[in-house]
């Protein structure tokens, strides 16, 4: 699953989100971005480029404390299909 995370973080590389730490547990992947209010059609259009739209399901997308911290940001999550 390492795969999916280095996938994510180069295809948010060249983009104007910030990313926090991607966590993949199995089949699930986090995807924290720093920016509150960021746009949920975008940040899905980032990661089914990067993964392949067939290999995202079940996306997600929340405003919440990232990592714990006072940082508001919005967070993707989704199921992985390889």
């Amino acid at each position: 699953m390492t795969d999916v995370h280095d996938a994510i973080r180069d295809a948010f590389e060249h983009t104007e989100y910030d990313l926090g730490d991607v966590a993949v547990n199995r089949r699930q992947v986090r995807v924290p971005v720093l920016q509150k209010g960021a746009d949920p059609d975008a940040l899905r259009a980032v990661i089914e480029e990067a993964l392949g739209a067939d290999a995202v399901a079940a996306v997600t997308v929340t405003t919440e404390a990232i990592d714990g911290e006072d940082t508001i940001g919005t967070v993707v999550s989704f199921r992985h299909r390889p």
